[in-house]
């Protein structure tokens, strides 16, 4: 016998497996973009520094980093508090050492 599937049938067959809040959902989306966005620019900013350690940017490219890097970390920071998120709840935790990117 098979049943059709409708909202009804399908939260009954979920329940108590999945966690499926729409808030929960969304949180848990939320955190994993900013997640993904923090661990770039980490990683953006670590080459920046290389470059301009390296001397192979101009005063003026050294500033427009410096302030795209600033604007984005301050964005970044908005958006964790507008969220209700830590910066350890946005901390990438594999074991691996982003000093060699």
């Amino acid at each position: 016998m098979t049943t059709t599937c409708t909202p009804e049938t399908l939260d009954a067959a979920l329940r108590g497996r999945i966690d499926i809040d729409p808030e929960r959902v969304e949180q848990g989306l939320v955190r994993l973009v900013l997640m993904l966005v923090e661990t770039v620019r980490q990683v953006v900013e670590r080459q920046a520094i290389r470059r301009v350690e390296g001397g192979t940017l101009n005063d003026e490219e050294i500033e427009r980093l410096g302030l795209a890097l600033l604007r984005l970390e301050e964005k970044m920071d908005e958006l964790r508090l507008h969220f209700g998120l830590s910066e350890d709840d946005l901390a990438l935790k594999l074991h691996i050492p982003l000093d060699g990117l």
